[in-house]
């Protein structure tokens, strides 16, 4: 299965508190009662009471030690104020033998927590205890003056004595929720004065055209670039579908419902991914569903999605040029880069800036710091090899906002076209030879590297997406085949390709059994131990199942183009799909990020899992992604493309 594609760190996370936790425990054997874990963070108070300042160096951990013990004592006389604190804890939680290690007590009740200066700092740490019981988030309410590592320390010598052994894989600091103020950093002051700019453009621009129709005036296209009103209309305005012949050998309708569809199966994807990050009761129920069958279809199936969008590229990408070839003779590749770079880099460069500036400050959570002020960490290093769209090479395993490594991908693809394209418009389909043989070179490199470091389909290695998922030249074969694809239909628009009615029940029989086999080969892999398959089969499935998928989403298209598509040309040509295809890069832009804000960083205690909740949480993801991406296509892409087409193509 691909790799997960949520938030690095966070999967780093995951995977070493288990690590960890395996390899404490096998070591010993030890039973914990549940009477036991009841009484650990209450016998912690008393640990408090007697502590001898073993651990202290600064002042500022005698403060710390000092007010800790005022408040046991006052939880002992039964003062209100020493119960409030206690009563916030986390209290060991029931089903542990069910897999449920959340004990996050009252997130909201700490962080309100108030006594003389004391102010609540929420405290997550990971313990392991036993080999039978899951790894155990204890969560306190410390004061505020408390450093998160001391505290952790502090916790840890406690735990230590009770046979239980904190895990300090991570910086304790992420894990600790307080008060804090706006820092006025580069990031911070570079936000304000660019997204003030652009407001004021957005207004000024707006209120000129609203004045100028108003008025019944011509509006001058420059002057209304970042209207809302043009900007709006253009994303939500619907074309008919063409009626006679000729204009409909120059569309392809049945792209928007494609690039549309394939846009919510990856907010489907990363909706099924979060769900693995987000601490539930019962995870042994959500561990069932996520190796069940529908799963694998909603989920494991969701990568293609991906995949889709590159092979729709190459053939866009392909009938573009050869058309401005037939009108023009000639292109001018570094324009061509500059309009390309333009149109995704403007968007994508905003999000950066809002991710490195005011994300983090936004909420709070159990998760938050660890998430947004990762991804800020991130960006903040890396941003330039984004905007560079290099980072899948760069720096792959530091990459600024994740889920961006498509960008790079799809950039470098472009860069490389015109050298593929203009051949091919040249000396004709003689060059289609070439570009294949590049694509099955691509997916050569693929069986080689997973065969070489022993990969396999359903286990975790660190260097498997750093090799076979980000890099260019192991996903360009589908990109490629895409480019073929499009040299195909462009040549055949006027004609279009009369097959058979038998053709077409073979071409169609044979696209749903690809991709049935397809779901089952991955359903086999993810449910089944990778010890009964050999490493040749892994190798094989993850060189080839791209590019098939992507074979029969173009065979699809080559049904709807040329008349045979039936039903499944009236769904995918509707013109309903179109204001969600033109939203598609944006929604690609800002689905996951935001994802992370509202579902899954701010998250204060566990939940239950259910199948109706991810369901939830999808037409929720759906519904903010898209309307996000309205505004922030009709501010930041559409005013760039515009002012493109203005200024630099006249």
């Amino acid at each position: 299965m691909s790799a997960l594609l949520l938030v690095l760190f966070i999967i780093k996370l995951c995977v070493i508190v288990r690590a960890v936790d395996h390899n404490q425990t096998e070591s010993r054997n030890v039973e914990f009662s549940i009477e036991e874990f009841l009484l650990l963070n209450r016998q912690f108070l008393d640990f408090l009471v007697e502590y001898d300042g073993s651990l202290v160096l600064h002042s500022e951990d005698q403060r710390c030690v000092t007010t800790m013990q005022q408040l046991s004592s006052a939880y002992f006389n039964r003062e209100r104020h020493g119960l409030e604190w206690f009563d916030s804890w986390g209290k060991i939680p029931s089903g542990m033998y069910h897999g449920n290690g959340h004990a996050f007590g009252n997130y909201d009740q700490c962080r309100m927590y108030s006594w003389q200066e004391v102010r609540g700092q929420h405290c997550t740490f990971l313990a392991s205890a036993s080999n039978n019981l899951p790894t155990l988030w204890s969560s306190l309410c410390v004061p505020h003056f408390c450093a998160p590592e001391f505290a952790r320390q502090l916790y840890g010598e406690y735990l230590g004595t009770r046979g239980v052994t904190v895990i300090s894989t991570m910086n304790q600091d992420l894990l600790c929720i307080k008060d804090r103020e706006v820092v006025y950093d580069g990031g911070v002051v570079t936000a304000i004065v660019i997204f003030s700019i652009i407001v004021a453009l957005v207004a000024s621009s707006t209120t000129y055209e609203l004045v100028q129709i108003q008025l019944k005036r011509d509006v001058v296209n420059l002057y209304s670039s970042f209207s809302l009103y043009t900007n709006l209309r253009s994303i939500l305005h619907i074309v008919p579908q063409p009626k006679n012949a000729e204009n409909k050998t120059n569309t392809i309708e049945c792209v928007h419902g494609i690039r549309a569809i394939s846009m919510i199966w990856i907010i489907v994807v990363h909706c099924h991914e979060s769900i693995t990050v987000v601490p539930v009761k019962n995870d042994p129920v959500r561990m069932s569903y996520l190796s069940s069958f529908g799963s694998v279809v909603m989920f494991g199936m969701g990568y293609l999605a991906v995949d889709t969008f590159l092979a729709l590229s190459g053939m866009l990408v392909a009938w573009n040029l050869l058309k401005e070839l037939d009108k023009k003779g000639t292109i001018n590749p570094l324009m061509l880069y500059l309009h390309r770079y333009i149109r995704i880099t403007a968007p994508f460069a905003a999000l950066i800036l809002f991710v490195v500036s005011f994300a983090k400050y936004m909420g709070e959570g159990i998760l938050w710091k660890t998430i947004l002020d990762g991804n800020a960490e991130t960006c903040s290093q890396y941003w330039w090899s984004a905007l560079l769209h290099i980072q899948n090479y760069v720096n792959p395993r530091n990459r600024c906002l994740g889920w961006t490594w498509y960008l790079s991908v799809d950039m470098q693809l472009y860069i490389i076209a015109p050298a593929l394209i203009y051949p091919l418009w040249r000396y004709g389909k003689r060059v289609l030879i070439g570009i294949a043989l590049l694509a099955f070179l691509s997916m050569g490199c693929v069986f080689t590297t997973f065969l070489v470091n022993d990969f396999r389909i359903n286990q975790h290695a660190p260097d498997k997406n750093v090799l076979t998922y980000y890099p260019t030249h192991a996903r360009m074969a589908v990109w490629l085949f895409g480019t073929i694809f499009g040299y195909i239909l462009y040549k055949t628009k006027s004609t279009g390709v009369h097959l058979t009615k038998r053709h077409y029940a073979i071409g169609w029989s044979t696209c749903f059994a690809l991709l049935g086999l397809i779901v089952y080969a991955l359903y086999e892999f993810v449910r089944s131990d990778f010890n009964e398959f050999t490493k040749v089969a892994d190798a094989l499935y993850e060189a080839l199942h791209r590019s098939v998928f992507s074979i029969c989403i173009m065979w699809i298209i080559f049904a709807c183009v040329n008349g045979n598509g039936g039903f499944i040309n009236e769904v995918l040509s509707s013109p309903l799909w179109q204001p969600l295809s033109k939203l598609s890069f944006t929604m690609y832009l800002l689905h996951l990020q935001l994802l992370l804000m509202a579902s899954i960083a701010p998250v204060k205690t566990d939940g239950y899992f259910s199948v109706m909740d991810i369901f939830y949480r999808i037409w929720g993801a759906v519904g903010l992604t898209t309307s996000i991406s309205v505004l922030w296509s009709s501010i930041f892409e559409i005013p760039f493309v515009t002012l493109d087409k203005l200024l630099l193509r006249s």
